[in-house]
């Protein structure tokens, strides 16, 4: 027959969809949130409704939207909440509100009331269960964050969703999903995308979205879309239209209530999304016009701070629109007002300028625009950046040009001839073209806009046409038309005629516009003799349109050319009229820009040279000559003032200039070369009676006409330019002087000009740097450059551009003035610039200005001399060293008037001192010189008084002055080798810097004049020797302090510099150097703890290793000490860290001589008082290093001192060496080990360690025998941590040069020293093979010298001493060492014997045998680990090793009768350690001798188990060893046979019990069913015994938990028995459990009643029926009488245990729900089974009626059948009938029998409802309410639910 537990599995396979009802319930409640599933189980719904109530308390303070939930899911009623009764409307509603909960708590999901209020969601409503995916993605967002690994727990695999599944695998880790894992989720299921696109939009109408929710969703929604940047088709149709309805919700304007940041956060999130869309694929035209209204729709789009984002994202949305306009009817931009976009202009131009393209944008919006709102339209366009796009630049001027057609010029001509200028010099190709596409050309263009928008380029020459056939009533027109206009001006060289002039030009302009070119020309000349009195006023205005910028190019070509038409005109004698006056002015015109123009008045030149010389050959007389044009050009000038030549200088004049013909020509070519002609050939012309011809007569006649102050704008501008031109390319022009007047008064009629010069089209930047040109010249002069001077600093509190020209000039200008007061006057103004208080904004910086400006040392020195505040220092010398700070000062400082002097002058300092280090930067070699420098401390010394006295901010002037004197010192450093610098030491003083940095708050003062100091010593080193002392004191008590990296430069700068002009100009430096080190070591724990090994290296390393590093160890030692004394535990383990840390940047052999130098100087400490008037007293208290507060110390004291001191350095070796494993640098060991046996190392530097270990072990162990001899209680402690030094230096030593050099001490044992030595040395070694040791490092010379010299030195140690603790050392080592040896190792034959004869040693008195317990201890583990090598081998000592090993055991157990005898903590823990060990010996002997021990066994497990001294996961550890080697059947026989003869029960300790019960268990789990069969009726007895441990031992001893949790473990070994045995082995077993139960067969307890036997028999048989279900339903047969007769019983009332009716009852429940044979269904059994079980309602006890109700349900349920139907139901009929006398509980829990009857019987008992009818009547008209209640709400709904209708037509 096959095993129970095969059949067993047959059957749950068979069942595997039947649900279990208990244990899954169990399972669905264990699920939780916040607590352990075991945790869980055991909770009820009040404790968790309590839980969660507490949380939404928390969750309503948070957010006021979580109080209405207080109504729904958190009701009361909820309490009774069940899904699967509930309706589906219900159901529908209690979803919802989920829903909104678990929205609503989703952004505080990390806090712990969310989950407080979540875990009634999980354990009443099941969310797990039901909502899975509402759960999950509420949580995504926490992804990486713990939380999201407890709701991934609660969700059972079955309810996972299928759209999460590849996350599944991370719930079985419970590890947080990566972003990786998520994004998956996102990019290969659309469908994902799309639910939670979905989720977050609901949560934008629920307004529950949070911040990071949207950057999750952000975040992996751009990473999907950019992956598919290549899959185009998928993009477009899975993935697109999920953004583009997520969209919708995203654009809509919303107000959070829990933030005022969200909406701009939602709205950030889809610019992001949209933003990645236009980035990876073209949006079609309707997309972006969708958009676009969507994102202008809302009113956030552009508040403050989403306007730049919406800017961007529109302008990327746009970029790629490539239509000249959108359609009219789209309404696009119909919500986007032009004062909306237009409110902040300079983020449109900043944007352009960070590179986002939205001109495209703008130019969409111009266009959209232009047809509704053109005024706007043209303010948008100034902000399209056209640079660059050639689409937008000829979309523009195709809107443009339709504009001009359209009669828009007037309103805005500056902004179409700004645009179109720039398109002219960017793309006039394109400009052209379009142009051409409407018949026109750019001289049409600026004919229009009356501008000339190309000056520079070269337009097709004018042809003059004299014979045009006219249109003789055409021209008749435009005469009478000019004829209208005729002015009466006859000058239009002057600014009165500007309004006129300009009014003209624009008739002129309409008059020419759509005539052909040919007659433009004729037109023109029209013009001139219709509106013009005379030749020279029409001349004039001709001239005047040449010289206007602003006209355009064709314009002023054509007048250029009528100008020479008319000058040729005078060409004939006879008319007298000579035209030289116009040279000047000609001239003029060869500097314009425009090459045409150049020729043109080049050609008039030679028109006026060919007119004098006609003149000359006439031989006409001078008086009878008209001058042509006098009048207009001299108009206001007085006939004597006026500065004419004759006309025979002019001749000279004219020809001169002809006669440079090359130079003349060339102007047309380079306008600048018109300044060589005039300046250098004309000025510079002689003649032979004349010898300042050029520079007297012609610069008279030229500069004179120039100079005229009514000359007109455009004239005098050109006049300007060319004499500025020259005045700057020659370093100053005398020329200039000449036009002093237009200097003077440019400034007052600035404005003036400035219109004229945007009327003419001139740009006035270039105006005003004309002006500033001309100002300085050659001359000098300190009036006229004072005068020059005074008109600059009014220039630079003018207008801005004004400003920005002078500025510049001056720069030029300022090395020209000899005069120091008045550069010092500039300086003056502008400092006074910066430093006033008044509100005027300057276009330029003052402070730049100067420091841009050209100064040498000695006008610093200068400029610093304005400054002074204190006229006196200090002289030198100790006497007058004194602070000048008196009562008096502090008081005069205090007077408001000198304060603000004083705060005056520091500012004004405070800008000099910025200048002078900006100067000293770009030009230290020109500056720095002493005089320099001592000026700098003074103004030191000067800010200190301030400081100190004045109370004045000083930080800013002192900080920017010491790096002045800085880079004075290091430029004065870098020229020392040009020239030779003398240093005055009475000005430039170490000790005035020390003070200061005394004086000074600033860290960073005081660093930077630190490296003052630096630099100094390295130039001077003689100026700071007698301050070294304070500046180290002051770097020690400040600067080291600081926490920031320029503080810590400073100090390492200053230390490398100082210390080294310190040796060289010192023999002895070990005093400074000791006095640098105690200030620093002092001041250590106020040093940065990041800071402090850098400087200390540092240091070091400056001071040298040898000098130095021993002292720091030293001095830190000492501050230990201190603290340890003080009991300032924290700050002594501090100081630990450092000294590693520091010894580790050093090699060994450096570290070593800090030893040695450490304990010379620790040597040096006396061990008793010193007299005060002794010479080592003296010598000692000088030296900083120990200083009075060591050497005054009484002889306790030094003896504390010195042990401390030891201790500290003990404590930092071994902190190195712990700190190995954490730090990238080497320990000092590995260090030495390196040495010792790297073949790269030198022999030298071998035996120099070694060397040092000899000189180190040395010292120390002198010293130990000095202190030993002396006996001195006090040195005890030194003593101690002498012996520890010794073992940490030879511990820094390789193990195998360690060895070698203890051998000799662990066999000569002379004295008591030698003995401490030895045990210490056997201890360090032992612990060194512990942690060193391991298989690759065992190497062969270890190895030999272990076997060779250590473990024999040991053992023989061990035989021949009798001090326990150098027994223990030595047998403690041993072990180790043998632990550490690998078994073939051990195995040799030479180790085998060798240890062998150990074993001798060790069991014996010396040893295993020995009466004091730590050796015995130490032996044990010996033992243990040589059998652990050797094995069986040693099987000849197994009795000397098992039997004393028991003797000992059984020492160790309590056999106490005097209560007053306790176990101290020191026998305690012998104890733990002694039966430690001999469990570990057990074990080794178990797995290598397991058949040795089986006679002993019983006495092994009894030690185990009564080893209460060892933890119970050792004792499992071992029991777990024994069942594993040991033959089962003797295990099974001892533990058995430890309960039923050795009295196991009786412990009292209940751990004990839990380790033989887990023992056990074991044991049947491994045993085979073989050995479980041949055991069987030991087993059962032992079960017996088991059954019977509550009333024999538990109730006496243990609490009811404890008792229960046993008998747990009782079932639970007799269940895995069970199910080793087969039905024909486990029924005659069961049979007599049964008789023991009912009759006490082979009860072993006298006091054991039946009811306990009952209580207990029904409690494993319940356990065996859940287990084997319908397997053992046969068996109820063994124990059915006695069964039935227990139920009478308990009807009749002669019992009432009610735990055993209990039990019974859910025996039969059970045995009636598994039964699958029809067992209950024989006539005999249901008879004997119906009244008994029927009859338990008369009188069932209302905790009880359940399990009741549940048995009957079950029977009825099972043996339900037309044959027993009927019985059943009058048997039911009898408790509710009012026939019988029932009572009210009979009644009630007939009723509920009833209704679970029907619930699971339905239709088959319809056939009886008339029956029940009558009752059912009567029970609903009932004097009892109750029994009315309970029909009428639940056995007729039941009863109505199987009908499909109601009952209430059956009842009436």
């Amino acid at each position: 027959m096959s095993s129970l537990s095969q059949q067993l599995q047959a059957i749950s396979e068979k069942n595997a969809s039947v649900a279990l009802d208990r244990k899954s319930r169990s399972k669905i409640h264990a699920r939780s949130l916040m607590f352990d599933p075991k945790v869980a189980a055991a909770q009820d719904m009040d404790f968790i409704y309590e839980i969660a109530l507490e949380g939404l308390d928390e969750l309503v303070v948070i957010d006021a939207r979580f109080e209405k939930f207080r109504a729904s899911l958190f009701a009361e009623a909820s309490l009774t909440y069940d899904r699967n009764v509930s309706t589906k409307d219900i159901v529908d509603q209690v979803d919802k509100n989920i829903l909104a909960f678990i929205n609503l708590t989703s952004p505080h999901l990390n806090l712990s009331p969310s989950l407080k209020a979540l875990e009634w969601l999980v354990r009443r409503y099941h969310v797990n269960i039901h909502n899975p995916e509402l759960l999950l993605l509420a949580a995504l967002p926490y992804h990486n964050r713990a939380v999201f690994t407890r709701f991934m727990s609660v969700i059972p695999k079955t309810s996972w969703p299928a759209i999460f599944s590849p996350i599944l695998a991370y719930k079985d880790t419970l590890a947080c999903p990566p972003a990786s894992s998520i994004l998956k989720c996102f990019h290969n299921d659309a469908a994902f995308f799309r639910l939670y696109s979905e989720h977050i939009c609901n949560g934008l109408r629920q307004q529950t979205v949070y911040k990071e929710q949207l950057v999750f969703y952000l975040s992996n929604a751009a990473q999907v879309l950019a992956s598919f940047a290549r899959d185009q088709k998928k993009l477009n149709d899975e993935y697109i239209p999920i953004v583009l309805e997520a969209a919708v919700e995203f654009f809509k304007d919303r107000s959070f209530r829990s933030s005022t940041h969200l909406a701009a956060d939602v709205r950030l999130t889809i610019y992001g999304i949209i933003s990645i869309l236009c980035s990876i694929t073209t949006l079609s035209d309707d997309l972006v016009f969708t958009i676009t209204k969507s994102i202008v729709l809302g009113e956030l789009a552009f508040s403050p701070s989403m306007r730049r984002l919406t800017l961007i994202m529109l302008g990327q949305l746009w970029n790629y629109y490539n239509e000249t306009s959108v359609p009219k009817n789209a309404g696009i931009f119909r919500r986007l007002k032009p004062s909306v976009l237009l409110q902040d202009t300079q983020l449109l131009i900043t944007l352009e300028q960070e590179s986002f393209s939205i001109s495209k944008f703008l130019f969409v919006f111009f266009t959209d625009l232009y047809e509704q709102d053109r005024e706007n339209a043209f303010e948008v366009l100034n902000y399209i950046n056209l640079e660059g796009s050639d689409f937008l630049c000829e979309a523009v001027a195709e809107k443009l040009i339709l504009s001009i057609k359209g009669n828009e010029i007037k309103a805005h001509r500056e902004t179409m001839i700004k645009f179109f200028t720039k398109m002219v010099k960017t793309r006039k190709e394109a400009l052209s073209k379009i142009l051409a596409q409407h018949k026109k050309a750019i001289s049409d263009l600026e004919l229009q806009l009356l501008c000339t928008l190309d000056d520079s380029s070269e337009d097709v020459e004018v042809e003059l046409i004299d014979d045009v056939e006219k249109d003789l009533a055409q021209h008749l027109d435009k005469t009478k038309l000019f004829a209208k206009h005729k002015s009466t001006k006859t000058n239009f060289f002057n600014a009165q005629s500007s309004d006129e002039f300009l009014t003209l030009v624009q008739i002129l302009t309409k008059a020419i516009q759509g005539i052909p070119a040919a007659l433009q020309f004729s037109t023109l000349n029209d013009f001139l003799v219709a509106v013009f009195k005379d030749v020279n006023c029409s001349v004039s205005f001709a001239l005047r349109m040449a010289f206007t910028p602003s006209i355009p190019k064709s314009l002023r070509l054509m007048a250029m050319k009528a100008v020479n038409k008319k000058l040729g005109d005078f060409n004939d004698p006879k008319r007298k009229t000579v035209l030289y006056l116009l040279t000047p002015i000609l001239l003029l015109g060869l500097s314009l820009n425009n090459k045409s123009l150049r020729a043109y008045f080049k050609e008039a030149l030679s028109i006026v040279h060919e007119n004098i010389l006609k003149i000359s050959a006439s031989s006409t007389k001078a008086a009878e000559l008209t001058l042509f044009m006098e009048n207009q050009i001299y108009a206001n000038v007085e006939s004597s003032k006026r500065s004419l030549i004759s006309p025979q200088d002019a001749k000279s004049m004219l020809d001169a200039i002809f006669k440079n013909t090359d130079i003349l020509n060339d102007t047309i070519i380079d306008s600048s070369r018109v300044n060589v002609l005039i300046f250098d050939k004309l000025f510079k012309m002689t003649m032979p009676k004349q010898k300042k011809f050029g520079s007297l007569l012609l610069r008279t006649f030229f500069i004179g006409q120039w100079t005229i102050p009514d000359l007109l704008f455009t004239i005098k501008e050109r006049a300007w330019f060319i004499v500025s031109k020259q005045n700057t390319s020659t370093g100053g022009s005398d020329d200039a002087l000449a036009f002093v007047n237009d200097i003077r008064g440019f400034i007052p009629n600035i404005s003036a000009y400035r219109k004229e010069a945007v009327e003419a089209g001139i740009p006035f930047e270039d105006v005003v740097s004309n002006i500033c040109d001309m100002v300085g010249s050659q001359v000098s002069n300190d009036k006229i450059a004072s005068k020059e001077i005074d008109w600059i600093l009014k220039a630079l509190a003018s207008e801005d551009e004004l400003q920005i020209a002078a500025s510049k000039r001056l720069v030029h200008l300022f090395p020209q003035f000899k005069s120091t007061d008045l550069k010092l006057k500039i300086c003056t103004e502008l400092i006074d610039a910066i430093t006033s208080e008044n509100d005027t904004v300057l276009a330029f910086d003052p402070l730049e200005l100067l420091q841009s400006l050209d100064v040498s040392h000695l006008f610093m020195v200068s400029l610093l001399g304005t400054v002074n505040i204190v006229t006196q220092i200090p002289e030198q010398g100790l006497a007058k060293r004194r602070r000048r700070s008196s009562s008096s000062t502090q008081k005069n400082m205090a007077r408001d008037d000198i304060t603000s002097m004083a705060a005056n002058h520091l500012k004004k300092l405070s800008v000099i001192l910025d200048v002078l280090e900006a100067q000293l930067r770009k030009h230290a070699d020109k500056l720095a010189y002493p005089d320099l420098l001592q000026a700098m401390f003074r103004i030191l010394t000067d800010l200190d008084y301030l400081c100190s006295d004045g109370k004045m901010p000083v930080l800013y002037a002192q900080e920017t002055l010491a790096s002045c004197m800085l880079l004075t010192i290091v430029g004065m450093k870098n020229a020392s080798s040009q020239q030779k610098f003398e240093l005055d030491s009475n000005s430039v003083r170490a000790d005035l810097i020390v003070n200061s940095i005394r004086l000074s708050q600033s860290p960073q003062v005081q660093s930077r004049l630190l490296l003052v100091i630096a630099e100094l010593a390295s130039l001077a080193p003689e100026i700071i020797l007698h301050s070294v002392m304070p500046i180290f004191t002051f770097m020690g008590a400040h600067t080291i302090r600081q926490d920031d990296e320029f503080s810590s430069n400073a100090l390492q700068q200053t230390i490398a510099k100082v210390v080294p002009a310190i040796t060289a100009a010192s023999e002895s430096t070990s005093t400074e150097i000791e006095f640098l080190l105690t200030s620093f070591v002092t001041a250590f724990q106020h040093i940065p703890r990041h800071r402090r090994l850098k400087l200390f290296v540092s240091l070091t390393r400056t001071l040298g290793a040898e000098n130095s590093l021993h002292s720091i160890l030293f001095l830190i030692a000492q501050q230990y000490s201190t603290n340890l004394v003080k009991n300032k535990t924290h700050e002594s383990a501090s100081l630990l860290e450092f000294p590693s840390s520091l010894l580790k940047t050093f090699s060994s052999e450096e570290c070593l001589n800090s030893f040695e130098g450490f304990l010379q100087l620790w040597d040096a400490i006396p061990d008793e008082t010193l007299d005060s008037e002794s010479d080592t007293y003296a010598e000692l208290s000088s030296r900083s290093i120990y200083g009075t507060a060591v050497v005054a110390l009484q002889t306790k004291d030094l003896q504390k001192l010195k042990a401390n001191m030891l201790k500290f350095l003990n404590e930092v070796l071994a902190y190195d060496e712990e700190s190995t494993f954490s730090s990238k640098l080497l320990s000092l060991k590995m260090k030495v080990s390196l040495v010792v046996f790297d073949s790269k190392s030198s022999e030298r530097q071998k035996t120099a360690v070694l060397n040092l270990f000899n000189r180190l072990t040395s010292f120390i162990l002198i010293k130990l025998e000095t202190y030993s001899n002396i006996g001195n209680s006090r040195s005890v402690d030194s003593i101690e941590e002498l012996y520890l030094l010794l073992k940490k230096m030879l511990n820094l030593l390789p193990l195998s040069h360690y060895i070698s050099f203890i051998v000799g001490s662990l066999n000569k044992i002379t004295d008591p020293m030698s003995l401490k030595v030895a045990k210490n040395f056997a201890i360090l070694a032992g612990t060194r093979f512990e942690t060193e040791i391991t298989a690759n490092s065992y190497d062969d010379e270890v190895s030999a010298v272990v076997s060779n010299d250590l473990l024999p030195a040991l053992i023989s140690g061990v035989k021949d001493n009798k001090n326990g603790e150098l027994l223990q050392a030595y047998l403690d080592t041993f072990a180790i060492i043998v632990s550490k040896f690998s078994v073939q190792e051990m195995n040799s034959p030479v180790n085998a014997k060798l240890l062998m004869e150990s074993l001798k040693v060790v069991t014996s008195e010396q040893g295993l045998l020995s009466e004091k317990v730590e050796v015995n201890i130490s032996s044990l583990n010996v033992i243990t680990n040589i059998v652990k090598c050797l094995g069986v081998k040693c099987i000849g000592y197994f009795p000397k090793i098992l039997p004393p090993a028991l003797k000992l055991w059984e020492s160790t157990v309590d056999n106490v009768t005097d209560a007053d005898e306790v176990d101290t903590e020191a026998d305690t823990d012998a104890k733990m350690l002694l039966q430690g060990s001999i469990l570990m010996l057990f074990s080794c002997l178990v797995k290598k001798m397991p058949a040795f021990v089986t006679s002993n066994l019983k006495a092994i497990f009894r030690a185990i188990f009564l080893s209460d001294y060892v933890d119970n996961s050792i004792r499992s550890s071992v029991l777990a060893l024994v069942v594993e080697h040991i033959d089962k059947t003797h295990v099974l026989q001892a533990l058995c046979n430890l309960a039923l003869n050795d009295e196991m029960y009786a412990v009292t300790n209940p751990a004990n019990l839990g380790l033989y019960l887990n023992a056990i268990t074991n044991a049947i789990d491994s045993a085979d069913k073989k050995v479980a069969t041949s055991q069987s009726s030991l087993v059962m007895k032992w079960l017996v015994k088991s059954f019977e441990f509550r009333v024999e031992y538990g109730e006496a001893h243990f609490s009811e938990n404890t008792i229960s949790s046993i008998e747990a473990s009782f079932h639970q070994c007799a269940l895995k028995y069970v199910m080793k045995l087969n039905d024909k082995n486990f029924r005659p077993l069961f049979a007599g459990l049964v008789r023991w139960a009912f009759n006490g067969e082979g009860s072993g307890a006298a006091k054991h009643k039946e009811i306990e036997r009952l209580v207990a028999f029904f409690k494993i048989f319940n356990k065996l029926q859940d287990s084997l279900k319908s397997i053992i339903t046969s068996y109820y047969s063994y124990l059915l009488d006695p069964a039935i007769n227990l139920l009478k019983e308990f009807e009749s009332g002669q019992k009432n245990q009610t735990n055993l009716r209990r039990l019974l009852l859910h025996s039969l429940s059970s045995s009636f729900k598994y039964d699958q044979d029809d067992y209950w269904s024989h006539q005999s059994r249901f008879d004997s089974i119906l009244e008994p079980l029927m009859g338990q309602l008369s009188n069932i006890e209302n905790p009880l009626g359940k399990h009741l109700v549940k048995a009957i349900a079950f029977f009825v349920s099972n043996v339900s059948s037309d044959e027993y139907n009927e019985k059943l139901v009058r048997g039911l009929i009898r408790y509710i009938s009012n026939e019988y006398d029932n009572s009210l509980s009979t009644k009630i829990w007939t009723i509920r029998v009833l209704k679970s009857v029907f619930q699971k019987v339905g239709e088959q008992w319809l056939s009886y409802l008339p029956t029940f009818i009558p009752y059912i009547a009567e029970l609903l008209e009932d004097d009892d309410e109750e029994v009315e209640m309970e029909v009428r709400k639940d056995l007729v709904r039941v009863i109505e639910n199987i009908l499909g209708e109601p009952l209430d037509r059956y009842l009436s």
